[in-house]
């Protein structure tokens, strides 16, 4: 990993009790240590106001609100730009796309294709130099795809855990590194979750932590960051697709800074988040305004995650009801959180490209319906200001140009114990 090292310019506060805290030495705080439930820690910059760093690479245009310890170069940003033909079919006045992935005559230039970038290279520019433990990072497919490159890149140690089903979504644009491992599960993404917390307690490993790692959550939230510097203001409207809803956390925490800020208006940003059928857990909870997401059996929750348009955004074990999770941004924000199916999503995907000229990925063409069906019910007025995150595309152009490498796993395993002890043999011939 490279970069010139600076004095840490942010502190850590707990959202529950308010306790602060200096950054651990290994860049790897994720929760407080006080008695009180679940909670997620939340970064405080030096600088209350939004600094743009004219020479910062990629994301680190932005490192005033950034936990990093150093600017990786060689990374991607998003790019935000208004709409006229999607808008125009829509019947909106007022539409912002914020795109990451691979469209170069936007300027957008992510070569993972995924949002997913944003967070990995945060995550890694919050190590110091030096860190030689495997990270451990379990995913659907995207995450996986954004933290091998990364590591790849960046000479890093980490070990991504997907469910085999996610393995046609693991590929890389370079040669893997030495030190970035692939593990596939035969099970679903909730097995991968639970086999990579088994691998994390191991020694010479650390969780990555998921949406408790605040770089995750910042590196997501530059995407509104991109949007504030396009647009002049904060959109009335936010619409993204969830999973885990780690990003539309990013987003919240990022408009209270810049609410902060003042520069960039004060008012409300309404959270607009789609899910996937059958599989809507945040969904149902939030129509019952609950804490807690309804229970289901785990062979009912397999069954729906088989079915669902968007494999990313099937995830049974999500930051809902923590304190500073997704509920409490909903509670905070306001807006809608609703479900589209597999048909809406693919018709949507497909407008999408006729009007913009890109493909998306099936999560972005669920965001995409879920913003027709909002504006065709009223829930969003044609006028308003809406910023629609299109959180992955342009998979199709990279293939296309014959960039895309397929990744085989170092190891298969199944579920249980012994999945963990046969891959932490690999990690001992590894380290």
């Amino acid at each position: 990993m490279t970069g010139a090292g600076r004095a840490l310019h942010y502190t850590l506060v707990c959202v529950e009790c308010g306790r602060r805290f200096a950054e651990a030495s290994d860049g790897m705080l994720l929760a407080c240590d006080a008695g009180h439930g679940p909670t997620l820690l939340r970064a405080e910059y030096a600088s209350g106001r939004l600094v743009i760093d004219e020479a910062g690479p990629g994301i680190f245009r932005w490192s005033a609100w950034l936990p990093a310890r150093r600017a990786l170069p060689g990374t991607g940003r998003p790019v935000v730009f208004r709409s006229e033909r999607l808008a125009a079919r829509l019947g909106m006045d007022d539409l912002w796309l914020a795109f990451s992935g691979w469209w170069p005559e936007r300027g957008a230039r992510m070569e993972t294709c995924s949002f997913k970038e944003l967070e990995a290279t945060a995550v890694l520019a919050r190590l110091p130099e030096g860190f030689d433990r495997f990270l451990v990072v379990a995913s659907a497919g995207n995450t996986g795809r954004a933290f091998l490159q990364a590591a790849s890149r960046f000479g890093a140690p980490v070990l991504v855990v997907v469910p085999r089903s996610a393995l046609p979504m693991l590929w890389l644009t370079m040669d893997r590194g030495p030190r970035a491992l692939l593990v596939a599960v035969d099970g679903d993404y909730a097995d991968a979750i639970e086999l990579a917390g088994q691998l994390a307690d191991r020694r010479g490993c650390s969780p990555e932590g998921g949406a408790r790692n605040v770089a995750r959550r910042d590196g997501l939230g530059t995407v509104l960051l991109a949007a504030v510097e396009a647009m002049g203001t904060l959109p009335r409207h936010y619409v993204q697709a969830v999973g885990s809803g780690t990003g539309a956390i990013a987003a919240w925490e990022m408009a209270l800074r810049l609410r902060g800020d003042g520069r960039f208006g004060r008012g409300p940003m309404e959270l607009h988040l789609l899910q996937a059928e059958p599989f809507a857990p945040l969904r149902d909870a939030w129509r019952a305004r609950s804490r807690d997401i309804p229970a289901m059996s785990a062979e009912e929750a397999r069954r729906r995650t088989a079915e669902v348009h968007a494999p990313v955004l099937a995830n049974r074990t999500p930051p809902w009801g923590i304190a500073g999770g997704l509920f409490d941004a909903m509670r905070d924000s306001g807006g809608s959180l609703e479900a589209v199916g597999t048909g809406d999503a693919r018709r949507a995907g497909e407008l999408f490209e006729e009007c913009e000229g890109c493909d998306l990925d099936p999560a972005a063409e669920v965001a995409v319906a879920g913003l027709e069906r909002a504006v065709r019910s009223g829930v969003i007025g044609p006028q308003d200001r809406v910023l629609l995150n299109l959180t992955g595309g342009g998979s199709h152009r990279l293939a296309a140009e014959g960039r895309v490498r397929p990744l085989r796993p170092d190891a298969e395993t199944g579920r249980g114990p012994e999945a963990a002890a046969a891959v932490g043999r690999l990690l001992e011939e590894r380290t």
